[in-house]
Formats: structure tokens, sequence, C-alpha cells
């Protein structure tokens, strides 16, 4: 280890005594008053360890104040009285994260996670600042190598000490950005991806609910490429329009955009629309002249099939007449059974907000239309990729959102293990289409893809960072998964309760700072970082369409104009936003 990195802890700058040890934190009586008044929750604080060379590393996370009666038995008087003096107490409550060691075996200067021993009562304490935080973080980040460096901001508590991240941990094993709105949620996201341009192959795929990191996407050095679901004035294959035919999907997505799981009659609906889609496949294979897939294909297998002759097989099902036991034609088995299903997927047909799904260009029912898919959102090529879905119809987000994540997570699935480029989806305003509380099978189809990639995706090379302002509405599974979390302001004591439910109980403290934070600053909590630590996150250089507006300011100074209104009116009718 560098002897630049050396901290130095001397008894005369101590700031307390221990007093009081048990298995989840140390307190400690401070000696010096005037000190403790500069430092706040959240700073780092070393006890002297069972030996010279040990240091135990901890976070402080409650400061008490109280008066002690000391009893004066020197001054015992001759009535035999003992008189007692009261003075005042500042006691500090401190939870062990790691150990420092000046040496170590070998070594020097070495830090690990977690404590090997506990301080002795009546050991020295010292505040971890200046240059000694600046050492202590320059010991954490120095052993990781350059790629692996994710430099997110600085340290509250000294702001000129770098907070290093160890990018692997982060994404491996899926992460959580939370915060309630304007709290720096969107520029945080925009920091990340901004600093994983930077590496050779950075593979990331954004679901931007609202279109706020378009900006990403513009200007002469964009740092990601931009794909839109297509809306109904995208139907003409435009340029960056993102289609998701009906054959990609599965039976259970199928069956839960356009069966009503109330009629009588929706098991014999579900029975012959699978019959139908199957025989399809297996004849558009077999036509195509590949017999070989056609042996070892499903049902589930996105394979393109014509939607109309779909439809009319359906029809001719719900119209059957079949010979009865008279020379007397009779209805067949599923005359009349079908019709409401029928009308309800023609309406979905012809609705132009389902146009990415029901109306793509002739191209997207070609066999190879897929791989070209995978290519371009798949691809380290393309590098950093961000998806709008501004214009998909609400009542189907989540299951849209859904099968994309599926067909992502499967085409890793079916790779070969060395041939597997990692890919994070980046799942902003998560809320959406994770939710806590199913509402409909539809919602239910999307969070179980999710639940299965946070459950399974990191042995297959895909990982989730989940991005919500509302934590206590996405799904318990999803978030339990995560071992990183950068957490911004939360107001709501129910987002709050969450976190806390996540975090071990000795962290109690720290999460107490959540409504406090400043916009920008942020817990990091996980293994991504060895210590968990307050931080002020840097600012992107390109900032997402996310800033709060200045209600007052553009009052004053921004006056609603006619024709902007009208053209508002006229984009609401078309469906699609002015160009």
């Amino acid at each position: 280890m560098s002897p630049e990195w050396t901290l130095n802890f001397d008894t005369a700058g101590a700031l307390g005594r221990t007093y009081r040890v048990d298995t989840s934190s140390v307190w400690a009586e401070a000696l010096d008053h005037d000190r403790l008044t500069r430092i706040g929750v959240g700073s780092l604080v070393a006890f002297q360890g069972v030996t010279a060379s040990e240091f135990l590393v901890g976070i402080l996370d409650r400061v008490t104040r109280d008066l002690h009666d000391d009893d004066e038995s020197a001054l015992d008087g001759d009535d035999g009285f003992v008189p007692l003096e009261s003075r005042q107490r500042d006691l500090l409550r401190v939870v062990l994260l790691g150990t420092y060691r000046t040496v170590d075996g070998t070594k020097r200067n070495t830090f690990k996670r977690g404590a090997d021993s506990y301080p002795l009562v009546e050991s020295f304490c010292w505040v971890i600042d200046g240059q000694n935080l600046q050492a202590l973080m320059g010991l954490l980040s120095q052993g990781l190598d350059t790629e692996k460096r994710l430099e997110l901001g600085s340290f509250v508590a000294d702001p000129t000490a770098r907070a290093v991240a160890d990018g692997d941990r982060l994404f491996q094993r899926h992460a959580a950005l939370l915060g309630s709105t304007g709290s720096g949620k969107s520029w945080s996201v925009a920091l990340i991806l901004e600093r994983a341009s930077a590496l050779t192959h950075p593979n990331l795929i954004v679901l931007d609910m609202h279109g706020e990191y378009t900006p990403l996407t513009e200007g002469s050095e964009p740092i990601a490429r931009g794909f839109k679901i297509a809306g109904p004035s995208h139907n003409d294959g435009k340029e960056g329009a993102l289609y998701l035919p009906w054959w990609i999907l599965n039976q259970d997505e199928m069956q839960a955009l356009l069966l009503d799981r109330s009629e009588a009659n929706a098991p014999n609906q579900a029975s012959r629309l699978m019959h139908h889609v199957r025989e399809l496949k297996q004849e558009s294979l077999i036509e195509s002249g590949r017999t070989e897939v056609a042996e070892r294909f499903t049902v589930d297998s996105p394979i393109p099939f014509p939607l109309d002759e779909l439809i009319r097989r359906l029809e001719e099902d719900d119209e059957e007449m079949v010979d009865g036991a008279k020379p007397k034609s009779v209805k067949g088995p599923f005359n009349g059974k079908l019709t409401r299903f029928v009308t309800r997927l023609k309406a979905r047909v012809e609705d132009r907000r389902f146009g990415f799904m029901f109306g793509p260009p002739a191209e997207a029912s070609d066999y190879e239309w897929l791989h070209l898919l995978a290519k371009d959102l798949l691809g380290t090529k393309r590098g950093i990729k961000v998806i709008d879905f501004s214009e998909v119809p609400s009542d189907v987000l989540p299951i849209v959102v859904g099968v994309l994540a599926r067909l992502l997570y499967e085409i890793h699935f079916w790779g070969t293990e060395e041939h597997r480029t990692p890919v994070t989806i980046v799942c902003d305003e998560a809320h959406l289409y994770l939710p806590s509380n199913v509402a409909d099978v539809a919602e239910q189809r999307a969070l179980d893809s999710f639940e299965r990639i946070a459950k399974e995706g990191r042995k297959y090379g895909v990982s989730l960072l989940v991005v919500s302002q509302r934590p206590a509405d996405v799904s318990r599974t999803v978030l339990s998964q995560c071992n990183n979390f950068i957490v911004l302001r939360l107001t709501n004591d129910q987002d709050q309760a969450v976190i806390r439910r996540l975090m071990p109980d000795s962290m109690d403290g720290i999460t107490a700072a959540l409504p406090l934070l400043d916009v920008g600053e942020a817990l990091l909590l996980g293994d991504a970082l060895v210590l968990p630590t307050r931080i002020r996150l840097d600012q992107p250089k390109v900032k997402p369409t996310s800033a709060t507006r200045n209600f007052w300011t553009d009052w004053n100074e921004l006056p609603a104009e006619d024709e902007h209104i009208v053209s508002a009116v006229e984009a609401l009718r078309r469906q699609s936003r002015p160009s």
C-alpha cells in the first residue's frame, strides 16, 4: 500500500473516549465539545482497536446531550453528606463499518469491510476529516482498477474528497436510485450514463417514460442513441421509431392484452387463439423453408405470422356450422363464443395508438427483423440506448415495457456464456410498471418479467437500475434484490420506511437524514462503496428535460400564447407532439 494513504491519529486530537460497547454500536463521550458542534450525523469516526496498529471505522448516527451527576466524594462534609455536581455530557453513537490497519502482516495501510473486534472501554476516538478523510477515500479507491472506477461526486463531510464507487459491484447485483420529485433523481441518472459513455463498450438501455432523456441523444456528440416506441405519427416507419409487433408476444402476454378474463367464454377464446397462433407460426416456418425451427419451436417462440389470417380463422370458428344428427346444420363448438373477442381484437388493430404493435411497417413481418431489433438494442456498437415510451397508452404501458424487458432477457438467456456482453436496464419511473400492488393481469405479466430478471438476471449478464420517486409503490421483490442504493431526499414517511426495511437496524440513524438531504445530495448504501456515506453528486454536462419549473418566475415572465395553445390542441387530436 502506498504510504500517502496513511491515516494519522494523535491523542491530543481525540474527539472522545469509549464508554459503552455492544454488538451493534459503540458509544463515546466527547472530550472536545467545540469540535463536536462542527461535525454531524453521517460523519466517519475511528476508534482505537485492541492493538496500536488497528482502528475501527464507523459512521456517526446519533449525538445526544445530557446532564450527568458526578459523585464528589472528595468533598465529603463533616455531616457525612456527599455533594453531587451536574455536568454536561455529549454522547455519540457510532455504527462500526470496517477496520483500518497501519500494519497487517506484510502489508501496510489496509482497510476491510466489517469489524473483527470491538473497541475497549476508555479507548480514544477521532473524527475522520481533512487529510485523514482524503487519505481514507484514497485508500478505498486505490484498490479499484481504472476501468472499475465510477466517480459520482464528493463527500459532504469534505468536498475535496472524491466519492468513487466500484462500477462492477454497482451494476452486477442490481441497484436502485430513489428520490422524491425535485431531489435530483433524473440528473443522477444522466450523470451515471455520462460516466458510462466514457467506457469502450457501454451497454445500457434506458426505459424513458416521459422523454426526459432525449437531450442525451441529441447534439454533435450525443452520449446515447435514441429510440421511440412508435406513436400514431410514426406508423410509416419513421427513423428511430421502435416497433413491437404482435408476433413477439408470448401466450401469457397475448391473452393479458386481448382477453377479458371476466367473460364466461374466456377459456374457449384462449384455447382457439393459441391453437391458431401455433398453426400459423408452423405454417410460416415451413413456407419459408425453416424446417429445423419448425420441429423445435413452441407457441411462445417469436415467429412472424399473418395477423389478418388469425382474425379470419377466429371469425370462421365464431360462425362455424356443422352437420347435426338430422340433415340439418347446427352451431359448431365455438359458434357465437368468440364474437366479443374478435370484436376486441379488431378494435385493437384499428386503434392507431397501438400502431407500434398491430400496424408496423411490412418489413417488421420478416423473419430477420428480430435480428435487427436485437442488434439495435443489445449491440455495443450502438452504446447506450434511450427508449422513449411517452406515447404508449397508459392502459397497456406495463405489458409493453414487460414485453421488451422479457425479450431482451430471453435473448441473453439463450446466448452462449462466453459471448454475452452484460447489459443494464435502467427502469425509469419504475412504480408505473413494477407496482407493489398489482391491479390486473397485464400488470402481473410485466411484473413477472422484471422479477425474473431481478432474481436470475445477473447469472446471464442482465441487471436492473431501478429509478423511482415512490419506492413504497415499487415491487418489494425487485427492491429486495438490489444490493446498492443511491437514495436522494425522500419526504414521504412510507417511502422512508421502505429504505429502513431494506437496511440493517443499525443504519436507522443514517436513514433518518433522508428528508433533510439537499438537492443533489444522496446516501450511497451497499457494497459498491465500502463505507455507507453522504455524498454530493456531480451535475451532468447534458441535463435531462426534467428540471422543475419556476412557477412564480414563469408567471412573471412567460405569457401563455394563443397559437401555442392551439398547436397543443391539434397535437392532442393527432396524438403526436410537434416535431
